[in-house]
């Protein structure tokens, strides 16, 4: 069209100059096709820039269509934004990240004012409740994300996150979804956390089991060496055990254990105190920061409650209930010297020794007890009475 009128305008501009020089009877043979030859030359030159023009105006279009559509197949959300924080462009994952979070009409629109009509309508479930120091924070931390971040956008939505400028001053923000790589990691850990628990418990009783009970005590023994306070430990039997399996059956007998893993479990309230089965009919109770006072009030409670739980033992011969014998050791650890096995055998050996005299009570280590049989030299805690 445009082409057109300006051939017209020419062909008029030629008829207007003809009759002019006609009317003054010059001869117009030269100069005619000298001005004709001069104008067809401006308007081919003027048609081929307009040509380049057009065929550079539609491949820009081009271009730029084969980028948001190319974008548009990326399974990330893409922001673009110029050296002013004007909205350049997003694709359409942003709007799957955030449901409707983009319109075309956000095109050329500054991020600040984007994020207050965003947070108007609720758009940014995190900021619910605290739209203006949301606000204040996203903007001084503008542009300063370069690492992946993660972020929960809503309960159970997890993105990565990240922004970079170019050397344009141009900012580029990327989002990519996690949600399922991040909800596959929380059961990942919860099962592990699970097993870890389940390596670490005694399947019968519900308790520590001695691989956990190893590990607290060596923690316990250093920081209370560090501390310079006590640790106890109770060594903990049923009494004729054996007895009451062979005559009530081997399932009344986990019943039986059970039920002392309850009453022992009563006894323990302060935090690091642990109970844990340390084998069979035994049990263990470890006791930081327990003097030899604290640690014989326990002792006495797993007595006490014991025979108010009144577990018949018609097998017995020191009762019709059952009973426990109890070890109780006390000791000043040194982390250097000490090794913590010996305050387990002092409560083994003072353990044994309450099953020797009668049963039914707790006996306090003694120095005899601390001894130890084999011969590699070690210098023993210091216990105390």
């Amino acid at each position: 069209m445009l082409l057109a009128l300006m051939l017209a305008f020419v062909l008029e501009m030629a008829a207007w100059w003809w009759a002019s020089q006609t009317a003054r009877g010059t001869s117009l043979q030269g100069p005619i096709w000298l001005g004709l030859g001069a104008a067809l030359c401006a308007l081919a030159a003027v048609v081929l820039l307009w040509r380049q023009l057009g065929a550079a105006t539609r491949a820009t279009r081009r271009a730029r269509q084969l980028l948001a559509s190319s974008l548009d197949t990326l399974d990330v959300g893409l922001e673009i934004w110029d050296e002013h924080d004007r909205l350049v462009l997003y694709n359409k994952k942003i709007n799957l990240i955030y449901k409707g979070f983009h319109t075309p009409a956000d095109i050329g629109q500054t991020f600040e004012a984007l994020m207050r009509a965003k947070l108007k309508r609720q758009l940014i479930p995190a900021a619910i409740g605290c739209e203006q120091e949301w606000l204040a924070q996203r903007l001084a931390s503008r542009g300063t994300h370069k690492a992946h971040t993660l972020k929960e956008l809503t309960r159970n939505q997890w993105v990565n996150f990240y922004e970079t400028r170019t050397s344009e001053g141009y900012l580029v923000a990327a989002w990519v979804d996690v949600t399922e790589l991040v909800l596959k990691g929380k059961v990942l850990e919860a099962n592990n956390q699970r097993l870890a628990q389940q390596t670490a418990m005694d399947g019968l009783t519900g308790l520590a089991n001695r691989r956990r009970f190893d590990e607290a005590l060596t923690v316990e023994w250093q920081r209370a060496a560090r501390g310079g306070t006590p640790l106890s430990l109770l060594m903990v039997d049923i009494d004729h055990f054996k007895n009451y399996n062979d005559n009530y059956g081997h399932l009344a007998g986990d019943q039986c254990l059970r039920r002392v893993s309850s009453v022992l479990s009563r006894c323990v309230r302060r935090a690091g105190e642990l109970v844990a089965r340390y084998g069979g009919e035994e049990f263990v109770l470890l006791l930081p920061g327990a003097d030899m006072a604290h640690a014989c009030e326990i002792a006495q409670m797993c007595l006490d409650l014991m025979q108010q739980e009144c577990v018949a033992h018609a097998a017995s011969p020191t009762s019709v209930h059952v009973t426990l014998s109890i070890g109780v050791a006390c000791a000043l650890p040194d982390a250097m010297l000490d090794d913590p096995a010996s305050l387990v055998n002092a409560a083994d050996a003072a353990m044994y020794r309450a099953k020797s005299s009668g049963r039914a009570h707790y006996e306090v280590a003694d120095q005899a007890d601390w001894e130890i049989d084999d011969n590699t030299p070690r210098t023993q805690p210091t216990p105390l009475s």
